[in-house]
């Protein structure tokens, strides 16, 4: 009896036990309420994974990449397996070894496809016993450089096309055995197709890991600083022609600050062996993944997560339409979903599995930096194989849902899949779906899936029907009028292939150009533009089309919108242009675009002048179409079209007419009368007090076409800081388009008069500009400039230590500062080092920060807010805080550098510019007082050249008080 008691105790404990285990986060993680996080493989099972994918039987295969980043060794690929069904993988089965440098797969045809550079392949595994029978080499030609840049991120498309990331390497792919079949992918991402052997490059790359797709097909990328981009739309659209975007890849993100977007790590950071400025902002940002599971409640529907491999953490985005593109926006305000105070955790990448659970891979390193991008001092110090033997994979649910495999095991079953909310699921349905050879009786459950309430089963079903060659004009047709808009998104990219053999399906088309749905607008011009125009249907409907675009131009359009009626007017620009030029709402940019993309000959020319000439638009907005418009005129006879430039002259602002005279000078026309007349008067007006500053800037535009000799007098004296900014900011950039080596020299000279925000731009003319480097190391070895004021990060300081041919250059800015960073004040780091080796007490450390610090710094309700305020301190490691508290000068933020005023009465105040106006300068001064003092009452305004807080401060503080200092700024007051 006594021992059946002692056993229902232990059985309650260990049932107790087990119950915790599964609900307890793992030590050193926090995850947002609710969810739950399980390690479910690790060392010693699995070692370096990269990537994890589910194939149809449910079986999870992880791809170890142990080469990373030494490419000493080989990627294989490994079958996980769950033998007691408890949750964890105990066992596994090299499914294939030898793979080279592969970083990424995917499941294809009773096998995987491996992007193994520069290779494609398939391994065959087609009587499923985990045996590879055959390997083929699909594809060659793709880059193999370094390994954070290699394609990668294969993913299957929506539409049955394969796509994947390339990483931002360049390489020339080719259909394997056939090298003549090679394309440039010149930076870009790429899809291909192996049943037709078709491949097209996708678009810009972001350069980053990995690639997500939507429930729509629209894709979504990331890239170290860049965590979310957009691809609005695809190359295959362009054909060659230009739009006023760079290109159709967009940063989508609506959190960004000074261009970085801020996370949130937990626990102590270390050091940023690169860009210790970038603590606490993405600055590793991989493994993009769209969560369509379906499992984790509205909140996280259209969300795409991203990890940033650096600060050991995954941040989630919401998704929402913004015009025909999106935003990003971060769910967690000061929070991220998932974070790890454990500095190895190095989630590289994400997969959503059959239960719609989120699975992160972590590669688990000590250092994840690439060695090309870690100083070569630091890089000694460093174990770069630190962590080869580890690896993890977590699981995040919320519930365990399931998923009945068996319904993989028929037809029937596979179109029912296509219901299934979870994303892999569907997809993984229609992968299978268009693997086998389909039965009438498949085609006609497909077909009645067109008529479902299901808008996801609708939008699977349209496109296996469509590459089948089962889907017919008048069920595409019907289909155009889904009530969902990205369903009609979706058909209308099907409708591009019926389009020469249906004018029904034409008509639909044209009429979605006016649809209410943004994205969809943008969509039915783009897929207009792919019906040719000597193509009988567009030859008949050309007046309709043209109206129709021209209908769609009055309705609100992004720049996207703008791009695709542009493509859609194909060779009709000019037609568009008038038809549109006239309305009183016209979109400027539209005109600027169409502008851009006429066929450049005479009669073209000066059509587009005059239909200028009597636009109802502002002087400024016909600016912007003209700058477009001299970009498309090598063909032109100047004298043909002077005239109309002279008329358009006439009425002309200043402006305006300086675009004109840009316009004439590529014509090789002499200058007007009026452009003459005003340039006369300009290197006196620009330099005219009692002008309003505006005009001041329009005349210096109007130097731009002097010679250097015969304004360089006059571009320095607006480099006064009594001048308007917008004026000292402009004639920098003039400068910049001069290599004489007399700027640089002068720019120096100036460089302690020079304002705040002008010694931003000042600094990277120095720098960037090779004739100018002599200048700058003169500046720096004589003191006239403080190196902390040139920011020198990795790539600044590499600039002048690896990056120039000349060597007089590098030797003398190693003597300056090393490929590591930049140390004014070794000796002070030495002495007080030890500080970093003691127990802080951040209570102690509280007191001394409002004894020695709080009279210009703010740190939550303590202190003043004079230099910068360090309540978020804490993202910084203790060894960079160290650094910046004992050798302030080494990089100084401009908008905290000292300065000295005196004022005509005598009056001097030392402090920062806490505000600068073409009127006025605000001093805030140490204790907290501002003063605002009047430009006209300024006698001497200097930078000091160092920042506010003084050298010196290790000889305040003992060590222990240091270590109490440096608890308290990463940890607050808390006991």
């Amino acid at each position: 009896m006594l021992k059946n008691i002692y056993f229902l105790i232990a059985f309650i404990i260990l049932g107790l036990f087990s119950c915790n285990k599964n609900q307890k986060t793992p030590d050193g993680f926090e995850i947002q309420d609710g969810f739950k996080l399980e390690l479910v493989a690790s060392e010693p099972l699995i070692k370096d994974p990269v990537d994890l994918e589910f194939n149809e039987k449910g079986d999870a295969m992880v791809l170890e990449m142990p080469g990373y980043p030494m490419e000493d060794k080989q990627s294989r690929i490994l079958i996980l397996k769950d033998k007691n069904k408890d949750g964890v993988y105990d066992s596994t089965i090299v499914f294939m070894d030898n793979l080279g440098l592969a970083d990424s797969f995917m499941p294809y045809k009773k096998g995987v496809l491996v992007a193994a550079p520069p290779y494609l392949l398939q391994l065959h595994d087609d009587n499923g016993d985990y045996i590879v029978e055959k390997i083929d080499t699909l594809m060659g030609g793709f880059a193999k450089e370094n390994l954070q840049h290699n394609y990668n991120g294969l993913t299957y498309g929506i539409d049955n096309w394969i796509y994947a990331a390339n990483g931002g390497n360049d390489g020339k792919p080719y259909w394997w055995g056939d090298t003549t079949t090679a394309m440039d992918l010149r930076g870009q991402d790429l899809r291909f197709n192996l049943e037709t052997r078709q491949m097209e490059r996708l678009g810009e790359s972001s350069g980053g890991f990995g690639l997500a797709m939507d429930e729509y097909g629209r894709f979504f990328e990331t890239h170290n600083l860049t965590h979310i981009s957009h691809l609005v739309f695809p190359d295959r659209y362009l054909k060659g022609r230009q739009i006023l975007p760079e290109n159709t890849l967009q940063n989508i993100s609506d959190h960004e600050e000074n261009g970085l977007a801020r996370i949130f790590p937990i626990g102590e950071q270390e050091d940023r062996v690169n860009h210790p400025e970038q603590s606490g902002y993405f600055s590793g940002s991989c493994g993009v993944t769209y969560y369509g599971g379906g499992a984790f409640g509205d909140k996280y529907k259209n969300t795409v997560w991203v990890a940033d491999v650096v600060l050991n953490l995954i941040h989630v985005d919401k998704i929402k339409p913004n015009g025909a593109s999106f935003t990003a926006s971060r769910i967690f305000e000061n929070k991220d979903f998932l974070a790890s105070s454990d500095r190895a955790f190095r989630p590289v990448n994400m997969s959503v599995g059959p239960d719609g659970s989120m699975y992160v891979i972590d590669i688990h390193r000590k250092v994840i930096e690439h060695p090309e991008w870690i100083p070569d001092e630091i890089e000694k110090t460093l174990d770069l194989n630190a962590g080869k033997n580890q690896g993890r994979i977590y699981k995040i649910s919320l519930e365990n849902e399931s998923f009945d495999f068996k319904q993989f095991s028929s037809s029937e079953g596979l179109v029912q899949s296509l219901k299934n909310p979870n994303q892999w699921v569907r997809n993984t349905a229609q992968r299978l779906l268009m693997e086998n050879v389909l039965s009438n009786e498949t085609f006609l459950g497909l077909k009645k899936l067109l008529e479902s309430d299901n808008e996801l089963a609708r939008l699977h079903a349209i496109w296996i029907l469509s590459y089948s060659g089962k889907l017919t004009p008048n069920e595409v047709a019907a289909a155009l009028k889904d009530k969902n808009a990205a369903n009609r998104e979706n058909v209308l990219k099907i409708a591009e292939n019926y389009l020469p053999e249906s004018e029904s399906i034409l008509d639909k088309i044209i009429g979605l150009l006016n649809d209410p749905d943004a994205r969809v607008r943008m969509q039915a011009a783009l897929s207009l533009s792919m019906l040719p125009e000597n193509h009988p249907f567009y030859k008949k409907n050309q007046d309709l089309i043209l109206e129709s675009l021209a209908k769609t131009a009055k309705l609100p359009n992004d720049e996207w919108n703008i791009a695709a009626i542009t493509l859609a007017a194909q060779t009709k620009t000019v037609e568009l242009f008038a038809r549109i030029s006239q309305e009183k709402n016209v979109n400027a940019s539209l005109l600027a675009s169409l502008a851009l993309n006429i066929s450049g000959e005479t009669d073209d020319v000066l059509s587009i002048l005059n239909h200028l000439s009597t636009s109802p638009i502002s002087d400024k907005e016909k600016t912007l179409v003209v700058s477009q418009l001299a970009k498309q005129t090598e063909k032109v006879n100047g004298k043909s079209i002077e005239n109309q430039i002279s008329q358009l002259e006439h009425k002309a602002g200043l402006n305006f007419l300086t675009s004109l005279a840009s316009l004439r000078q590529k014509l090789k026309l002499q200058p007007s009368s009026q452009f003459l007349k005003y340039s006369k008067s300009a290197s006196k007006n620009v330099l005219d007090a009692s002008l309003p500053d505006s005009v001041r800037v329009q005349y210096l535009s109007l130097l731009d076409f002097l010679p250097y000799a015969q304004k360089s007098t006059i571009l320095f004296e607006c480099l006064k800081n009594n001048q308007p900014l917008k004026l000292q900011e402009n004639a920098l950039r003039q400068l910049s388009n001069y290599r004489e080596k007399e700027i640089g020299h002068k720019v120096v000279a100036m460089w302690k008069a020079l304002s705040p925000q002008t010694r931003r731009y000042a600094s990277d003319l120095l720098l960037y500009i090779e004739s100018n480097h002599d200048a700058l190391l003169t500046g720096l070895e004589k003191g006239i400039i403080n190196i902390g004021e040139m920011n020198f990060d990795l790539e600044r300081r590499r600039t002048l230590l690896w990056w120039t041919d000349n060597e007089n250059t590098k030797s003398r800015a190693k003597r300056l500062f090393s490929d590591s960073g930049v140390s004014n004040r070794q000796a002070a780091m030495d002495k007080m080092k030890p500080a970093l080796t003691l127990k802080g007490n951040n209570l102690n450390g509280e007191k001394v920060f409002s004894n020695t610090c709080a009279t210009c710094h703010k740190y939550g309700s303590i202190g003043k807010e004079v230099g910068p305020v360090l309540t978020e301190i804490s993202r910084k490691s203790k060894a960079t805080m160290l650094h910046d508290i004992l050798d302030p000068n080494a990089a100084v933020d401009p908008k905290y550098v000292n300065h000295s005023l005196e004022t005509k009465s005598g009056a001097i105040h030392m402090g920062i510019v806490a505000n600068e106006t073409d009127k006025s300068v605000t001093i805030h001064k140490i204790g907290g007082e501002k003063v605002l003092i009047n430009k006209s009452d300024i006698k001497k305004f200097r930078s000091m050249g160092t920042s506010l807080m003084m050298e010196g401060f290790e000889n305040a503080l003992s060590n222990q008080e240091m270590a109490d200092l440096l608890e308290f700024l990463q940890k607050g007051g808390k006991k």
